[in-house]
């Protein structure tokens, strides 16, 4: 039943992507013609050296637990009943800062190459303070920035960017609904750990949709130094996404994922030995209206496909199917718009043909804005099942600050 249901499965996906190449290529060819010269005629009216705008940052989060969470950090078999959240956002210290930049910008007339010009900048640097360290002191704050990224428009094309430093990675949900500052994850980060990564981005136009592809080095959101080399350490990511643009009220996307990739979360790498990995995702999101919005999002794939299958745990050293779905909600209440109410139900099988090998669990989240640059949120997780350690019911409280 599984294999028949992949069959469909693929199969749609391949009809999807063709059915958009054929009906927007035409209208992609005809556009872009037109599109370069009014890109050309707003950039000799516009005399602004560009935008910026700068943020601090500060999360703080907790849990409390009445069982008892163990393996905080991994190994320590102690309860901690309450403590510093292991999970994201977690607890850091940071800035964001923004530059946009027009043609008149001194480095895009006299340095860049005309058909590769500087348009915008996004350094976001964090000191993440790692509970799950095993060291302590010193060893447990991390570097760990989300995004951190030079944008070029190459060919001054419009809508063609490229990426150069860490970014979202263009696999499941929309790069934009990049969960930072959330305790709510997308499936690719419960997943594989991680949503950001280091290397190049290309984006660009098909029609009404956008592509977007990646190479990566497979680290996450810590700074670590890739192993060019050929053994089990190795780690690169292939990614990418066809969607929809992000003002529908329906949006979807395909999405693929192909690389060697260590067992991370966020900025922790939990083993260095790289898994070969490939994933192909599909995600909705549905606006209803200007308060309420649904999603979801499923991804099939395998572990240790490549030969280094003795490298998966769950299925005692053979190729792992992996299949993992999302399902979610989050409302505004009209009469109080401060406050926030969401839902998320998760689950990832690390192996099908493998017994209790899924990580489920359900999450009710309450937000409330305390003032434009203050959030409280009230997490409540509980744990249905979990391949490793003891399922278990605790409350996060996270404080948020981000303001000038």
């Amino acid at each position: 039943m599984v294999d028949g249901w992949l069959r469909v499965y693929r199969l749609a996906g391949m009809l999807f992507v063709a059915g958009l190449f054929f009906v927007s290529l035409a209208h992609a060819a005809g556009a872009d013609e037109a599109a370069d010269a009014a890109l050309d005629e707003e950039e000799e009216e516009e005399e602004s050296p560009g935008r910026s705008f700068f943020y601090k940052e500060l999360v703080l989060s907790g849990f409390y637990s009445a069982h008892g969470v163990v393996g905080i950090p991994p190994g320590n078999n102690d309860r901690h009943h309450w403590d510093l959240s292991y999970r994201p956002p977690g607890n850091y210290a940071g800035v964001d800062y923004v530059q946009t930049f027009t043609r008149r910008f001194f480095l895009n007339r006299r340095l860049l190459p005309e058909w590769l010009p500087l348009t915008a900048v996004d350094l976001h640097p964090r000191a993440v303070f790692e509970r799950m360290e095993s060291r302590g002191g010193i060893h447990r704050v991390r570097f760990a920035p989300q995004d951190f990224w030079l944008r070029f428009n190459p060919g001054r094309r419009d809508r063609l960017t490229l990426r150069v430093g860490q970014f979202v990675i263009p696999y499941g949900v929309n790069p934009i609904m990049a969960p930072r500052q959330r305790f709510l994850l997308p499936l690719e980060a419960t997943d594989l750990g991680l949503k950001w990564d280091w290397g190049l981005n290309l984006k660009g136009p098909l029609g009404e949709y956008d592509w977007e592809i990646a190479a990566t080095i497979g680290s996450g959101e810590g700074l670590h130094s890739p192993s060019l080399t050929s053994d089990s350490k190795r780690s690169y990511l292939l990614t990418g996404r066809l969607g929809t643009p992000t003002y529908w009220d329906l949006q979807y996307g395909l999405s693929f994922l192909l690389g060697d990739l260590p067992m991370v979360r966020a900025a922790k790498v939990f083993d260095p030995h790289s898994i070969s990995r490939w994933r192909t995702g599909l995600d909705a999101i549905y606006k209803y209206g200007t308060y309420l919005m649904i999603g979801a999002q499923a991804a099939y794939g395998q572990d240790g496909y490549a030969g280094d299958e003795r490298f998966v745990m769950i299925s005692g050293g053979e190729t792992a199917d992996v299949f993992g779905g999302i399902a979610w909600a989050d409302w505004v209440v009209p009469r109080v718009q401060d406050l926030r109410l969401a839902l998320q139900f998760e689950s990832v099988i690390r192996d099908l043909s493998t017994s209790d090998s899924d990580d489920t669990a359900a999450v009710v989240e309450i937000g409330y804005s305390i003032l434009t640059s203050v959030t409280l949120m009230l997490d409540y997780r509980a744990d249905v099942n979990r391949t490793m350690g003891e399922a278990d019911h605790a409350i996060f409280l996270t404080f948020i600050y981000y303001g000038s």
